[in-house]
């Protein structure tokens, strides 16, 4: 768990004196992290009990959310306020300053940091960037954790052009979440910070749910706590359709497949059933109209040939 405090504390320029590591016993450590140049997201399974955490030594000045999740409850006291965050809730804190903390039943954590001065200047009152609570019912506080998790799911840092937009993004929703200004209130206005972050977890869902042929719009609205007809907006707002982003997920999917080499003695029906297709034509069809191509000769220009 110290190890874990560290390599935490380096990427983000603290220090961390861990005092306590009884939940460690019951709950086993783990640790997810993807940052970004205005972004930095983390997962802890299996936090301490007691830490304290040293101003930053790096002279980045961040604003942190931190996340009590799975049956946590955290406790934490910066300058002479403390906060108390149960599970859902979050603690919003700085890094100028340093910070006692406690986490009190076993389970996760996840923290995000964003630039003080970017989300700063799309909130009401900048100088409330201070230790507060943010409580569980805040529905941009959701949504603003929800991205996040997908966020911590990528798998490897996006390209220059994905990673600002997530930064933006995150600290759009922050924002909401915080109280917004004139110029948060104008991207608020516009819906675009709630619509992507929306359409995010859609997309996310849908690629986890690839191989259900009954997925639409009733799973998808039922995921995001929306009706039916709301996706079906959420998805016209970006200029296409719900069965359309399914079907080209699909056949992405499928691509990614018929060109991997340990999958080359896999059937191409077998294929498409696993990505969802509920007919071999509709997958054929599909198939062309995204790669201009039979999956048959895909796989063959994909795959590398067998030395003669």
């Amino acid at each position: 768990m110290r190890d874990l405090y560290e390599a935490y504390g380096s990427l983000i320029g603290h220090r961390y004196l861990v005092h306590d590591e009884e939940p460690a016993k019951a709950f086993p450590s783990r640790f997810a992290n993807i940052s970004l140049q205005e972004a930095c997201a983390t997962r802890f399974q299996g936090s301490a009990a007691q830490f304290e955490m040293s101003s930053n030594h790096h002279g980045l000045d961040l604003v942190i959310l931190s996340f009590a999740l799975s049956g946590q409850t955290l406790c934490y006291r910066q300058r002479n306020s403390e906060c108390t965050a149960p599970a859902g809730a979050a603690i919003l804190h700085t890094t100028d300053t340093a910070l006692h903390a406690r986490a009190k039943g076993g389970g996760e954590v996840m923290a995000v940091a964003l630039p003080r001065a970017k989300l700063g200047a799309l909130v009401a009152d900048p100088d409330h960037l201070t230790l507060r609570l943010l409580p569980a019912e805040n529905a941009a506080l959701a949504l603003f954790a929800g991205y996040a998790r997908n966020f911590l799911a990528l798998g490897g840092v996006p390209d220059q052009r994905m990673a600002g937009l997530i930064g933006d993004q995150l600290c759009d929703l922050a924002a909401l979440a915080l109280g917004v200004n004139g110029r948060g209130g104008e991207k608020a206005q516009d819906g675009q910070a709630l619509t992507d972050a929306r359409y995010h977890r859609a997309m996310a869902y849908i690629v986890r749910h690839l191989a259900n042929p009954a997925l639409g719009d009733r799973e998808v609205a039922r995921h995001l706590g929306l009706s039916p007809s709301s996706v079906r907006q959420l998805f016209a707002r970006k200029q296409t359709t719900l069965a359309r982003s399914i079907r080209n997920a699909r056949v992405e999917r499928a691509a990614a497949m018929l060109a991997d080499p340990g999958q080359s003695r896999r059937k191409i029906v077998t294929v498409a059933y696993e990505c969802g297709f509920h007919s071999l034509s509709a997958f054929y069809e599909a198939f062309h109209e995204r790669y201009d191509a039979q999956p048959r000769d895909f796989r063959a220009a994909a795959l590398p040939r067998s030395p003669d």
